[in-house]
């Protein structure tokens, strides 16, 4: 897997300081099977970022991840303004609309993340399934 930069561990343990710093309701005690199956699939991918150093829990929880372009994304607490930002999308436009939430919680543009790479955009997806639950 390459260079990694933390243990699986330390990765587990600064991914269970997001979900407290962040007050995520993330009990896999309480998830049906398709949860659970969703869920331990995205964590898989906020920890390979977080061991490969890409992905950084900062002080006071919020991530920062770092593209594979080198581009730095703060994921900010979300606020009632980052829901409000999916207000004026279609209906089914549910990329659109995550987005317009990932725009607002880092300030950036939508266009960040429309033109990102698969394999960044992935770990973006994966903590904005957090951040929103």
């Amino acid at each position: 897997m390459g260079d990694m930069k933390l243990d699986a561990e330390t990765a587990e343990s600064e991914f269970g300081r997001f979900v407290d710093e962040m007050d995520l309701d993330l009990e896999e005690s309480e998830m049906d099977a398709e949860d659970l199956g969703a869920f331990r699939k995205q964590k898989g991918r906020v920890l390979k970022a977080l061991r490969r150093g890409s992905l950084v829990i900062e002080d006071n929880g919020e991530p920062t991840f770092t593209t594979s372009d080198g581009q730095t994304i703060t994921l900010h607490e979300r606020t009632g303004a980052s829901l409000m930002a999916m207000d004026g999308r279609k209906k089914g436009h549910d990329v659109a609309k995550m987005y317009a939430v990932l725009a607002d919680m880092s300030r950036k543009p939508v266009s960040t993340f429309a033109k990102m790479r698969g394999r960044d955009i992935k770990v973006l997806e994966a903590l904005f399934a957090f951040l929103l639950d």
